[in-house]
């Protein structure tokens, strides 16, 4: 969730959320795993639980998000040396290049789909030749290809996006009907490096790569 729909749930995001995506998270940072000196940049930071991860493993840290809260409180979990900001993820304020690591989580099924594609072109310019893209999201699976389990994490999953309002709700519908980032990956021509799946086969870490 992003702006506005992030503005009433900052101050108990991360005690309804993170309980459930701790795990994710901690599974990510598992993917790229922090090295002192890298510099980070969580796109849809939030609350900045992911940026913590890598700031506890001594990386320059930084956030960016269009919700005042959420950013408020990254910014007193983080401190002063993560550098957090209100921004647009269409238009990022950095200089091409200067990112070791782009992650984003559970933002850009939120997209218009339009306006998917131009978030990962800037995700793609601000990393470092040889740096990656880890995009933590929705993962599109074959109805009949799903376990119980599955089953009941994807109808926990839909009743979530379904109450963060129809908007909402019909984007994350169309990302997965379009393939998820899979197919917005191979339509841009960024090649997935590697796949991890959680949530019982619903959400997918994908690591990303230039040529």
């Amino acid at each position: 969730m992003t702006g506005n729909s992030r503005i009433n749930i900052a101050g108990w995001y991360d005690p309804i959320f993170e309980g459930m995506l701790g795990s994710l998270r901690a599974m990510a940072a598992r993917v790229v795993p922090p090295r002192a000196g890298m510099k980070v940049l969580d796109i849809g930071c939030g609350t900045g639980a992911q940026l913590s991860i890598y700031q506890d493993g001594m990386c320059q840290v930084f956030g960016i998000d269009l919700s005042y809260p959420m950013l408020q409180v990254a910014k007193s979990k983080l401190g002063d040396q993560a550098v957090i900001s209100m921004g647009d993820a269409l238009n990022l304020p950095y200089t091409d290049g200067q990112f070791d690591l782009v992650v984003s989580s559970l933002f850009i099924h939120q997209l218009n789909p339009d306006l998917r594609p131009v978030m990962l072109q800037e995700a793609a310019r601000v990393i470092k030749p040889g740096g990656q893209i880890m995009i933590i999201d929705f993962h599109n699976q074959d109805e009949d290809g799903r376990s119980f389990l599955g089953k009941l994490t994807y109808a926990f999953i839909r009743g979530i996006e379904f109450f963060a309002g129809w908007e909402h709700f019909s984007n994350s519908r169309n990302f997965l009907s379009r393939g998820g980032l899979p197919r917005l990956a191979q339509d841009l021509g960024l090649m997935i490096r590697k796949t991890f799946l959680a949530g019982n086969g619903n959400l997918g870490i994908y690591l990303l790569r230039l040529e």
